[in-house]
């Protein structure tokens, strides 16, 4: 296995033509982003010959940008995942197969049913039910704008966030199969995200996914035998997206079409390279500058958490080597070094977010980079953020 990084390769990350930007900012360097779309690409492939790309359908909450669906589609993604948030800006950049992961309130349901309404049976927009509460919602909204829609049941898996338990499930599907005034919703398949597959320890992820796998398996048994035909199945996050494909293959009796919906995989980040050390690249950095020099062996930079999440920690991982996050405040980051730091105050330095998706939605725009450290054109605009 490989050895996590402790400084960014300064020859992936040229930082000689970015001095000149305003800081701190957005930078995603356009190269890497392809190469950890080929990268998933070759792992689909292994794990499923001939299939590959068609069993992925990425969560776009990570990058929340129109530049990157336009990518992805490029690269023959035409399956999308996201939050209510970026319904909008997949619809406008010609996404038509979306399945929208969060549960549906009225103001969901009803945006899910317009959309259905305004793009027609081209588009498919799916939605997620694991309470009756939800259902009613989406009913509500299809008779509101005369349009049928579609549902996966939410399986919780052992995240515990949202879903309900597999052996809720069957009872679930019962009533509202059962009920008149849920006739124009049609059960699509299920929905099981292994949120909580996060061990250090590849093996127990291994066991973790197919202890998950293991009770999706059952619900499908269940409500086949009921009759119910379930067209497909969305499961896993970036950490084991892998593990849960392999565990259903292995099963040899799962009929549904498998697809798997990792997200933060496009971008990357060092919550995730510490798990998995150089499975993807580190895509989108933040660019900030040295303000200050308080001590000898403490220099300040020019952002604070107010630009980098923080929920998973403090950063860690910067084009320097030798710098450890010593304090963070809204607008400043103090970092230590043993006094050999070649940095003077004006200085760039380039940090690698900890968690992209929480980071990506602190920023408005992002500048692009390519692969010789130049930047490619204007900036692009984090579409999504504000949704």
């Amino acid at each position: 296995m490989m050895q996590a990084r402790d400084a960014l390769d300064t020859d992936l990350y040229q930082l000689d033509k970015l001095g000149s930007l305003p800081s701190p900012c957005l930078v995603v360097y356009e190269e890497l982003v392809e190469a950890n779309l080929a990268a998933i690409h070759r792992e689909l492939e292994a794990a499923i010959p001939a299939v590959g790309l068609s069993c992925l359908r990425p969560h776009v909450k990570t990058h929340k940008s129109s530049w990157a669906t336009r990518l992805q589609l490029a690269a023959g993604i035409d399956k999308f995942k996201c939050t209510h948030n970026e319904l909008d800006m997949l619809l406008e950049e010609g996404a038509r197969d979306i399945f929208v992961a969060y549960p549906p309130l009225e103001p969901l349901a009803a945006r899910i049913a317009a959309a259905t309404a305004r793009y027609g049976p081209a588009t498919r927009i799916t939605a997620q039910v694991s309470r009756i509460e939800h259902a009613s919602f989406l009913a509500a909204a299809a008779e509101e704008e005369g349009v049928e829609l579609d549902y996966l049941i939410d399986i919780d898996v052992g995240d515990h966030r949202t879903g309900l338990p597999p052996s809720e499930a069957r009872a679930l599907l019962e009533s509202i199969r059962s009920e008149a005034r849920f006739s124009r919703l049609h059960c699509a398949g299920l929905h099981a995200y292994d949120g909580h597959n996060h061990s250090e320890n590849p093996r127990e992820r291994t066991e973790c996914a197919c202890e998950a796998m293991d009770d999706l398996a059952r619900v499908i048994i269940v409500m086949e035998g009921d009759g119910a035909v379930l067209e497909r199945l969305v499961v896993g996050g970036t950490p084991g997206f892998l593990h849960c494909l392999e565990a259903l293959i292995d099963r040899g009796d799962i009929g549904p079409e498998i697809e798997v919906s990792p997200g933060t995989f496009i971008y990357w980040d060092t919550r995730y390279d510490e798990l998995m050390p150089g499975r993807f690249q580190l895509a989108a950095l933040i660019l900030a500058k040295v303000m200050d020099r308080p001590t000898p062996r403490k220099i300040t930079l020019d952002l604070g958490h107010k630009r980098w999440g923080i929920d998973q920690g403090p950063v860690h991982l910067f084009s320097t080597p030798g710098l450890e996050v010593v304090k963070v405040s809204e607008e400043h980051t103090v970092l230590g070094h043993d006094g050999s730091c070649p940095l003077a105050i004006g200085d760039p330095i380039l940090i690698a977010p900890r968690h992209v998706c929480a980071t990506v939605n602190l920023w408005e725009e992002f500048h692009l980079v390519d692969g010789s450290g130049r930047l490619r054109g204007e900036c692009l605009e984090v579409t999504a953020r504000n949704r």
